[in-house]
């Protein structure tokens, strides 16, 4: 699954990102995630920018009461 290829493909796909499409992303919930993505996303965070990085939060199975604060934020 984490060959050199993959690695490479997914820094190289953050970095165009990044580079060409700035401030796109206001922000991403990733709800329900299983003990698999957990893992491949603590990897996976640190090629990505940090602006970038923070706009993004994974949340577990009680993910209603963060999504309506950031609702009721909006």
């Amino acid at each position: 699954m984490w060959s050199s290829e993959t690695k490479g493909f997914v820094k190289t796909a953050s970095k165009i990102s990044q580079d060409n499409y700035p401030e796109m992303m206001g922000k991403m919930f990733i709800i329900n995630s299983g003990t698999t993505f957990t893992a491949v996303w603590s990897i996976v965070k640190g090629w990505i920018d940090e602006k970038t990085r923070n706009k993004i939060e994974v949340l577990g199975g009680s993910y209603m009461t963060k999504l309506e604060a950031f609702v009721d934020l909006n």
